[in-house]
C-alpha cells in the first residue's frame, strides 16, 4: 500500500506537466499564429488599396477574436495537432506577410 502513493504522485506530476505544455502551446503558439495572421491581413488590406494606417487598425482589431478562437481551439484539440497546425500556419502567414509587405511611400 505504500507503493501506491509514489505512483499517484508521479501520475499527478505527469498530468501537471502535460497541462503546462498545453498552456504554453495554446497561449504562446496562438499568440505567434495570430500575430503572423494579423501581419498578413494588414499587408493584404494595404495591397487592396486601403490606407496603411486603416489597414493596420482593421487587421489588429480582427486579431482579438482570432486569438480567442485559436486559444479555445488550442485547449480542445490534441496536442500534436495543435503544435503542427499552429507551427505550419504561423510559418505560412509570416512568409506570405514578408513577401507581400508594402514598402512605405517615400516622402520626397
Amino acid at each position: 500500500m505504500t507503493r501506491i502513493r509514489p505512483l499517484r504522485a508521479a501520475m499527478a506530476a505527469r498530468r501537471h506537466g502535460a497541462i503546462a505544455v498545453r498552456v504554453l502551446a495554446a497561449v504562446g503558439g496562438g499568440y505567434a499564429c495570430t500575430a503572423a495572421a494579423v501581419a498578413l491581413l494588414a499587408a493584404l488590406l494595404a495591397l487592396a488599396g486601403i490606407p496603411r494606417g486603416q489597414a493596420a487598425v482593421a487587421a489588429a482589431l480582427s486579431g482579438f477574436p482570432l486569438y480567442l478562437a485559436v486559444l479555445l481551439w488550442g485547449f480542445t484539440a490534441p496536442l500534436t495537432r495543435v503544435g503542427t497546425v499552429l507551427g505550419a500556419t504561423t510559418a505560412a502567414c509570416a512568409l506570405l506577410a514578408a513577401w507581400l509587405a508594402v514598402p512605405p511611400a517615400s516622402g520626397s
